[in-house]
């Protein structure tokens, strides 16, 4: 009598193949240019339908697929447990092409250099001595541009209030207190914020759809965006050069600011920064980490301009906890209520609302074969308004932090990423986004100008088109 009796390919002792489950193609591509068309025009509206549609979808950029993540356990898999079989893809290709191999950009062991190097200049008691210091510069920048004595004539009301555009207003402070920290000098702030504004454009425009064709075409808009590139680089320069010559002079770093600790950095060999290594972390810090804090501080004030109970519960913390002083470092710790405002701005408005990796070899997500070379988009955008993990998501309640089970919603709530790419820079930010709230709502309430309204622009951050606001001096909580 025959056996028929079949043995798995495991009993023989052979692999058993893995089933291939692809993920599901997103509706709505167009012919030829597939998903281009939305992401350019609504990306966040693609990144919800991507995230309610399936933990994995597929999406076509012209001829190319590309995976968009939204699953938590499959984001956690490309950021963490297989994060070396992924580099910075092609939104990074971009940017380093044009703002050089600092920190954000560069890959593989020289990242790991350069992270190891950069740490000491921005660890948390380093980031918040830095921050806190700058409290005067913050004071004395409100007073210039928000107190109706130095209005020009006819720009305030009969009652006091000015109107002013917080959007563009933190982004100017946030690019005078980086170059004033890095340079000491008014002029490069100037000189980066004359062109920024195009400089920003351009970048998020190549970074979304990255067509190296349509960038050497001689329209006006390239000339302009060349000319400004060239203008930050030239700062960024003439910062090293300037600081270099402070501490020939002097005999040790040149100041006691946060360019000088770049500069004073060392590896592991005790090699230090060359010339061209700080010029690139300038140029990423003039760029990626002016954007992200001035892009958080103008949603923070969006949304306290709506809620002027909000702004006294923060006013009356901060008194309690200052003591009516200027704010010290120690003091940053004991603002829960401002952090849990911070919080969930950063859950609803991540910076990073989309972020790029690349399959260096043929790997899996879950059941889904990823082939080599393949583009993985990290929607942090749709993961951070789960109603799974955040009940009405879509609600700015900051008070939800203080009942959150962490263990469970933390695979949820990632606004610095995770991971070994995690933010740098994440204590730095935050640090100069307390300090300045702290000084605006003790010195100002703010409300919103009746009729407007405030849309969000997602390019390289994701930050607001506009935040026009009513603000009055007040003299205390």
């Amino acid at each position: 009598m025959t056996d028929h009796t079949t043995l798995s390919a495991a009993e023989c002792g052979a692999p058993e193949e893995q089933v291939d489950v692809p993920a599901p193609l997103l509706p709505g591509a167009w012919p030829l240019l597939g998903h281009a068309p939305a992401l350019l025009r609504d990306p966040l509206a693609l990144l919800v339908r991507a995230g309610r549609a399936a933990p994995l979808t597929r999406v076509r950029l012209g001829p190319a697929a590309a995976y968009v993540v939204t699953g938590p356990d499959l984001v956690h898999q490309v950021l963490v447990t297989d994060a070396a079989g992924y580099d910075k893809g092609f939104q990074f290709d971009v940017l380093r092409r044009l703002i050089g191999d600092g920190v954000g950009t560069s890959r593989g062991a020289k990242h790991r250099r350069n992270k190891r190097m950069l740490r000491p200049a921005f660890d948390r008691t380093a980031s918040r001595g830095h921050a806190v210091d700058m409290t005067p510069q913050i004071e004395h920048f409100l007073g210039a541009q928000w107190d109706p004595a130095s209005a020009p004539r006819g720009h305030a009301a009969p009652d006091g209030a000015r109107t002013v555009d917080a959007a563009v207003d933190m982004r100017v402070l946030s690019m005078r207190l980086i170059t004033r920290s890095m340079s000491g000098s008014e002029f490069a702030a100037d000189e980066v914020m004359r062109a920024l504004p195009g400089l920003l454009s351009g970048i998020g425009r190549r970074a979304l759809l990255p067509i190296r064709a349509l960038d050497l075409v001689p329209t006006p808009g390239n000339r302009r965006f060349d000319h400004s590139l060239r203008r930050v680089h030239a700062v960024a320069d003439d910062m090293v050069a300037r600081e270099r010559a402070r501490a020939a002079r002097q005999g040790s770093p040149g100041s006691a600011g946060l360019l000088a600790a770049l500069l004073a950095a060392v590896d592991e060999e005790g090699a230090g920064m060359t010339d061209a290594q700080a010029h690139d972390e300038i140029m990423t810090l003039l760029l990626a980490g002016t954007e992200t804090t001035a892009g958080v501080l103008a949603w923070c004030l969006h949304v306290l301009a709506r809620d002027s109970e909000l702004q006294q519960r923060l006013r009356l913390e901060i008194a309690e906890v200052t003591g009516g002083k200027r704010l010290e470092p120690a003091d940053l710790r004991g603002l829960e209520l401002a952090e849990r405002v911070v919080k969930e701005v950063l859950r609803l408005y991540p910076p990073g609302w989309l972020v790029g990796r690349r399959a260096v070899q043929e790997t899996r997500l879950g059941a889904t074969r990823i082939p080599a070379g393949s583009q993985v988009l990290v929607n942090f955008y749709a993961l951070q308004r789960d109603p799974g993990a955040f009940p009405d998501p879509d609600a700015f309640d900051p008070d939800r932090w203080k009942s959150m089970d962490m263990a469970a919603a933390g695979p949820y709530y990632l606004p610095f990423g995770s991971g070994p790419r995690v933010c740098l820079g994440e204590s730095y930010g935050m640090a100069e986004i307390f300090c300045t709230l702290c000084a605006i709502l003790a010195g100002y309430r703010i409300e919103p100008v009746p009729g407007t309204v405030v849309r969000p622009v997602a390019r390289t951050t994701l930050h607001p088109d506009t935040v026009p606001l009513r603000v009055t001096r007040i003299s205390g909580p």
